[in-house]
């Protein structure tokens, strides 16, 4: 080795040693500072990436924790108010066997049917407000489709019904004329229906008057009014004929021409609303006269009809009045109506395998005998659909029209070879998910329930209860012979004892589930530890071996500093050589 003094080749050496050891010496103390081994993703890249995915499943895992601890407590909070309804229930039996008794005398058996009343529309009560952060837990319901929602407010099919201008083209005499027979000798003028539009209001009286409804035109002398008057015979859904009996006032326009004295046609709208009904009507003016007055249109409207015809073998007034899906077999889904042509709609279901469930029902004639009947069809898998009467009709024409559904936009009365569909949604609280695990296909279902017990429940266990008490019990009177009440509380107590049967199923499924939720939450647990303690060995300072490496960083720092020192000094050596 050569002996120079511009290149130091020592000190080099000590000065690259002292830098390496300060930087381990620095990552030392931020290890021991920070507690974790990976500071940035330089430390160990591998081990970061693996760190965070850890990281990601033990989030997952600590959520999926909580989420089973709300579940546990909607569940609790179900159980409890099913406790509840169990205990009513208990007492119903109780009540049903006491009123059993001969020896009670009218007034007592009215009393005890007090109580159980007010117990049934307790057990109602519960239904409805048991809930859990605003979800329904007793009184769950399956949501139908935005569009289905037009039916419920009431679409019917109009093809099947007629409208026909009862008067016909007629006549008038001229601009002042009341009477078309007056002879005054002026040129006729000629007033026509150019259409009649129909817009009902489907949530109207007039709407539920639409078949066989006379409109008939009466002037009475008053300037330019003409008024239209609505009758028609109608069975009630009670069965009680009814005469329906409206009408509506307006003022009739004068006609003028401006075609320069040569006469011609001009057409203007007598809008009914009350009615929904907007008569257009062309006024012809004759070449020597300039205008008509609205009270000769008025005048000789007078006695003219509308009359709303209808024809059973073209179609049907029928109205979807509700579509309950509360009780749907599948839940959300597309449900296809298809008709056979003869009365029975097939209900088909395609399920997640591809697999077509079917289901039919045939339609009865009485059903459509004649006006006001509303009859409620269960159309398959749990769906149930209202429909409302206005005309006599046949089961092949509304089959034919639901079978025509499409979407719930499009109503071709009997077409029969279309197919429609109801769109179900899941937008109910029947079916309520919680993840169970870090991954998302991994999760439990927990299914709410409805236990009323009147129409709007969908446990016919708990519907029989309400039947006997609303239906049954309460038509008795104090006259009707003790044969009679034992009759309806012995009926009464075999539908509690159906219903506690039920209730005692679902608390056994509740408790399984909170159980089984208990189960998950302990090995969610155990998942989420050991994965901390992998994520902690990839990412965690182990201090012993990290102060270990900062004692020998310290020391490799000194020795370091002092070998630079050293070899700093070794250039004097060569000024000897120069004395």
């Amino acid at each position: 080795m050569s002996t120079v003094i511009n290149t130091n080749l020592a000190s080099l050496y000590a000065q690259n040693n002292l830098t390496n050891a300060q930087g381990a010496l620095a990552q030392s103390v931020q290890r021991l500072s920070s507690g974790l081994r990976i500071n940035s993703a330089r430390d160990d890249a591998a081990g970061l990436s693996i760190a965070q995915n850890m990281q990601s499943q033990i989030n997952g895992l600590s959520q999926s924790v909580r989420n089973l601890n709300d579940a546990t407590n909607l569940l609790q909070t179900a159980d409890s108010s099913l406790a509840t309804v169990q205990d009513m229930l208990l007492r119903l039996k109780q009540l049903s066997v006491q009123g059993y008794d001969s020896s009670l005398s009218a007034t007592q058996r009215t009393n005890i049917r007090t109580e159980v009343s007010d117990l049934n529309t307790e057990i109602n009560a519960t239904s409805t407000r048991t809930k859990f952060n605003g979800i329904s837990l007793l009184s769950s319901s399956t949501g139908v489709d935005a569009k289905l929602s037009d039916l419920q407010k009431g679409t019917y099919l109009s093809s099947g019904v007629a409208y026909d201008w009862a008067g016909g083209d007629f006549a008038l005499t001229g601009d002042t004329a009341l009477d078309p027979a007056n002879g005054n000798g002026d040129d006729p003028l000629t007033v026509s229906t150019a259409n009649i539009e129909i817009s009902y209001d489907v949530n109207s009286d007039a709407y539920k008057q639409m078949a066989g409804v006379t409109y008939t035109f009466s002037y009475g002398g008053d300037g330019k009014n003409i008024t239209l008057s609505a009758v028609s015979d109608w069975s009630g859904t009670n069965g009680d004929d009814k005469v329906y009996g409206a009408s509506q006032t307006i003022s009739v326009a004068d006609v003028t021409s401006d075609n320069a004295g040569a006469g011609g046609d001009v057409t203007q709208t007598l809008d009914f609303s009350n009615f929904g009904i907007k008569l257009n009507i062309t006024t012809t003016i004759s070449a020597t006269e300039t205008k008509v007055l609205g009270s000769s249109i008025a005048h000789d409207l007078d006695g003219m009809t509308i009359n709303q015809a209808s024809d059973e073998d073209d179609g049907t007034s029928v109205k979807i009045t509700n579509i309950d899906a509360s009780g749907a077999t599948y839940g959300a889904g597309t449900y296809e109506l298809t008709s056979d042509g003869a009365g029975v709609l097939t209900t088909t279901y395609i399920d997640e395998y591809g697999t077509s469930q079917l289901f039919d029902v045939e339609f009865q004639d009485s059903w459509f005998d004649y006006a006001g009947t509303n009859t409620t069809v269960d159309i398959g898998f749990g769906l149930k659909i209202s429909l409302e009467n206005f005309q006599k009709t046949t089961k092949e024409n509304v089959v034919d029209w639901l079978a025509a559904v499409d979407n719930g936009t499009t109503f071709d009365g009997g077409a029969g070879d279309n197919s429609g569909q109801l769109v179900i949604t899941g937008s109910g609280n029947n079916k309520l998910e919680f993840q169970s695990g870090a991954s998302s296909d991994a999760y439990i279902t927990v299914n709410t329930l409805n236990v009323a017990t009147d129409s709007t429940g969908t446990a016919s266990e708990m519907q029989e209860v309400g039947t006997s008490i609303t239906d049954t019990l309460s038509d008795l009177t104090s006259s009707d012979s003790t044969a009679t009440w034992q009759a309806a509380f012995k009926a009464l107590e075999s539908s509690i004892d159906t219903a506690l049967d039920y209730i005692s199923e679902q608390r056994a499924t509740i408790g399984s589930q909170m159980n089984r939720l208990s189960y998950i939450i302990s090995n969610l647990g155990t998942q989420s530890v050991n994965t901390q303690n992998s994520r902690s060995a990839i990412i965690d300072t182990d201090f012993a071996a990290e102060t270990a490496k900062l004692t020998k960083g310290q020391i490799m720092q000194q020795a370091a500093t002092a070998m630079l020192a050293q070899a700093n000094q070794m250039p004097n050596v060569i000024l000897s050589l120069l004395k």
